[in-house]
This record gives C-alpha cells, sequence and structure tokens, in this order.
C-alpha cells in the first residue's frame, strides 16, 4: 500500500514536495497530443464557443476556475455527480465550483425548497426576510465561536470587512498573513497571494505598506512581524486560511494553529480564520472544530449558500460583531460601515438552512470523509504502482494530488533562477495533469486540486479508473 501522506504533518508532506521537485514526471509526448486531438473532435462545440465569447467577455471566461486548459468547457446541464457539456459529454465533477457543491449537482432537497420559495416570491426585495435570522442562527449554532453572523456578498467582501473590522476594534493598523495564501482579491489582501509582487496592477504601493506575509507554519516570524510593529500602530489580526495555502496544498499543523492563537490573545490582536473552502466542508464546525481553536472572526464563502450567488459571510464574537452597521448607518464614528443589498438575500438563505439540515439529517460529513480516505488512499496506490512522484493526501473531502509541487516552490528552493526554471517545468505538469483528466472525464480544479461531493460516493472506483489512466501515461 503507498504512503498516503499526513494532511497536518507539514513536515512529511515538505520533504516529499522537495523530493518530487527532483524526480518530477511529465505525461508522454505521444499521450499528450492524443489528448489534445480528443479535445479538438470531441470538444470542438466548446472550443467555437469559448473563442465566440472573446468578442465580448475579456478572455472569454468571467471566473477563473471555468480557464480550463487547452480551452474552456461549456457546461449545459449539472446533476448529482456530474456534469454536460455543449458536445454532449459526461463528466464526473470533482471541481464543485471550487468547493461549495458538497451535497451534488442539483440536489433534490435544495432544488425543490428554492423552486417552491419562487412560486412565491421572487429572490430579493431590499427589506428583512425570516430566512435572514434562520440562517445566521444554525450558522451560531454549529460554530461555536460564532456567536453573532453578518451575512455578505462573497468571501472577498468578508475578508474585507474582517480586517476592517479588526482594525476598528484593536485600534491598530497592521495586518499579517501567511504566504502565499488567498483571501479574496482586493487591494490589501491580494498582496502576496502567489508573492509580494504578484497580481499589483492598479493597486498602489499604499495599500501594501500595512499588510504583511509570514511564512507557512512559522511561529518565530509571527513573533517577529509583531514585534517589528508594535510601535508603529500596532498588529490589529492575523489572517489565515484555516488549512493552508490553495485549499491546504501547503498545509497548517495543528500546533501552529494553537500556538497563534496564544500568540493572538497575548498581544491584543484578533485571531481570524478564513473558512471559506473549510466552513462546513471539513465538518459542522470547520476547521477550528479539527484543530480546537476559537477565533475571533471567522470568513465564510460560497458553501454556506449552497453555491447559489451572493453567499459569503462573517461571524465572530458579538462584542467585535455587534460594531458592523447596516447599511449606511451612522450611529457612531466607531461603528463599521458595510453594505450590500444582495446580501442574506432569501433565496440563497434558504438554500444554506436547507443545505445545513441536510448535512446533519444525512450525517454527510461522516460518509464523505469514509470515502474520501478511500479515494485518496487508492490514488496513492495508483501513484506507486505507475511510479508517479505525487503528493497524496486530504483534508477529509479536500483532496490534494500533486504531480508538480508549484506551490511548494519558495518553501523548497532559494535561489530565484532556480525557482523560475521549477515554476515553468511545474506549470506545464500542472496544466497538462488537469488537462489529462479532463479528457478521461474527470474535472478537477487546475493543480491537482480535488473536491469530493457527497452525490459521488457511489463511484469512487470509476474516479480511480480515470486516475489509472493518467498515471499511466507518465514518464
Amino acid at each position: 500500500m503507498a504512503k498516503k501522506l499526513d494532511e497536518y504533518n507539514y513536515a512529511e508532506i515538505h520533504a516529499k514536495a522537495c523530493e518530487l521537485m527532483k524526480t518530477r514526471k511529465h505525461l508522454k509526448r505521444s499521450a499528450v497530443e492524443e489528448y489534445m486531438k480528443f479535445f479538438e473532435t470531441k470538444r470542438a462545440h466548446s472550443k467555437a464557443v469559448s473563442e465566440a465569447a472573446k468578442e465580448y467577455i475579456p478572455g472569454g471566461v468571467q471566473h477563473n476556475l471555468a480557464n480550463s486548459y487547452p480551452f474552456p468547457l461549456a457546461i449545459e446541464r449539472a446533476e448529482g455527480p456530474y456534469l454536460y457539456d455543449i458536445d454532449g459529454n459526461r463528466y464526473i465533477d470533482l471541481l464543485c465550483a471550487g468547493g461549495p457543491i458538497i451535497l451534488g449537482n442539483n440536489y433534490p432537497a435544495v432544488r425543490d425548497a428554492v423552486m417552491e420559495f419562487l412560486q412565491h416570491s421572487g429572490p430579493i426585495t431590499g427589506l428583512y426576510h425570516p430566512y435572514e435570522a434562520e440562517f445566521a442562527e444554525l450558522v451560531c449554532k454549529y460554530v461555536p465561536s460564532v456567536e453573532k453572523y453578518r451575512a455578505l456578498g462573497s468571501g472577498t467582501e468578508a475578508d474585507m470587512v474582517a480586517i476592517r473590522l479588526a482594525r476598528a476594534y484593536t485600534g491598530k493598523k497592521h495586518i499579517i498573513r501567511v504566504m502565499g495564501g488567498y483571501h479574496g482579491w482586493s487591494d490589501q489582501l491580494v498582496y502576496s497571494y502567489n508573492g509580494e509582487t504578484a497580481m499589483k496592477a492598479g493597486i498602489t504601493r499604499e495599500c501594501f505598506e500595512n499588510t504583511h506575509a509570514i511564512p507557512v507554519n512559522d511561529i518565530d516570524a509571527l513573533k517577529a512581524c509583531i514585534a517589528k510593529y508594535e510601535n508603529d500602530g500596532g498588529v490589529a489580526a492575523f489572517i489565515v486560511e484555516a488549512i493552508g495555502q490553495d485549499s491546504g496544498i501547503v498545509p497548517t499543523t495543528k500546533e501552529f494553529h494553537k500556538e497563534a492563537e496564544k500568540i493572538c490573545r497575548e498581544n491584543g490582536m484578533l485571531l481570524i480564520y478564513d473558512e471559506v473552502v473549510t466552513g462546513f466542508r471539513l465538518g459542522m464546525g470547520g476547521a477550528q472544530e479539527v484543530f480546537g481553536t476559537s477565533p475571533d472572526l471567522t470568513v465564510f464563502g460560497k458553501i454556506i449558500g449552497a453555491g447559489f450567488g451572493c453567499s459569503g459571510g462573517l461571524g465572530g464574537r458579538t462584542e467585535i460583531m455587534e460594531m458592523l452597521a447596516a447599511g449606511i448607518s451612522a450611529e457612531s464614528d466607531k461603528m463599521v460601515k458595510v453594505g450590500g443589498t444582495v446580501s442574506a438575500n432569501p433565496l440563497t438563505a434558504l438554500a444554506g438552512i436547507t443545505v445545513l439540515k441536510e448535512l446533519v439529517r444525512e450525517d454527510v460529513h461522516t460518509k464523505l470523509n469514509e470515502a474520501a480516505d478511500y479515494l485518496t488512499q487508492g490514488i496513492a496506490d495508483l501513484a506507486e504502482t505507475y511510479n508517479v512522484p505525487a503528493l497524496v493526501f486530504n483534508h477529509g473531502s479536500i483532496l490534494h494530488v500533486d504531480t508538480h509541487g508549484l506551490q511548494h516552490i519558495p518553501y523548497c528552493v532559494s535561489d530565484p533562477e532556480e525557482q523560475q526554471k521549477q515554476a515553468k517545468d511545474a506549470y506545464m505538469n500542472y496544466l497538462e495533469f488537469s488537462m489529462a483528466l479532463l479528457a478521461e472525464g474527470v474535472v478537477i480544479a487546475n493543480g491537482g486540486k480535488t473536491y469530493l461531493p457527497y452525490g459521488s460516493i457511489g463511484i469512487l472506483d470509476d474516479i480511480l479508473k480515470a486516475y489509472e489512466n493518467v498515471f499511466r501515461n507518465f514518464e
């Protein structure tokens, strides 16, 4: 049996990642050519549509997940574990819209609740609806650190509000984050998404002055950064993707979280968990339930609205959350102003209510995590059988099958020229691996990030067959 790595053992994963830099393999050129021909012939309509879209849409796609290689697929139907494109091809959906489709596509209980609602109401009125409170109550019930919850339009919005709220509450100005993490695309938090200068176009240097990044799991670096700015406005918050960069491909450790929580308390700063991916996917209590920690603020994203639009929110301690003013309220200069007409719209709130109830009623996490462990071990065995160097591990139903090591390069390679060389090689592996799986009928996010939905636990061996077909084409 092959080695399925321990998802919370960063040292083990780091060592394996550094080894991968030296032993990385690629798809055979003959296999790549065959896959490319397959796309040209069997996905021709998708290609034509994506090319035509460029006339009206920048780049031809509206969001990054759709930008698959060698060209975007046009999906016309989603049902249960499957997606169907306009060329008539069927795919097993392990993309899950970037994670939120935890139950499966067009899940009957969610669909029926939404359809019934739309028989007597539109999706938005701009006024209060009782579903808002019912949904907030459920979030508070299942996530112990959340005493009050405020719905917002997206995870990006929630991250923006979180750091604004942290500064208002503490009276301090600096924010610390982890290198390579992602907290949406706002000016201040896009800093160090993939490097200090990445994605900087259109952002003034001043926006980065009070945002700082530390290496993953580096408690000494966190302490040093806090001390550095103690007499320069102080540090308001430490914000971290709960399981680590890119849904956990560069994972955080349980020990790091415990120590970071302690340090935040000692220094009068807030601990913010970005649980956009992990909230209600790792379990009803999210990653903080796994770590046994209690962040001051928790950021939620698409999963809380079952993939419906305008899904996002922020929860936390009452004394902090009650600084949030509704709309453009001017009750006090200490209130934090936020808005969002479509936030907490009844359609999304109802979808979220239904999903949370189904997760509990069906004991989804127990079944899903068992299935994910089986699938991950199966993929690890296949990687060993076909001698494909890979990092294979899972955080519950979030799977990592990394044959490239792209995100680990800054931690394994110090020489800038070698970093560039490694990145170029890893990137092609990154694209071609996802492309090959897509040709074999499995949709994942580019690079190996994979989400298992509840609706797919009956077809795990079909998924393994697709991985086997791809692995046997490596050399």
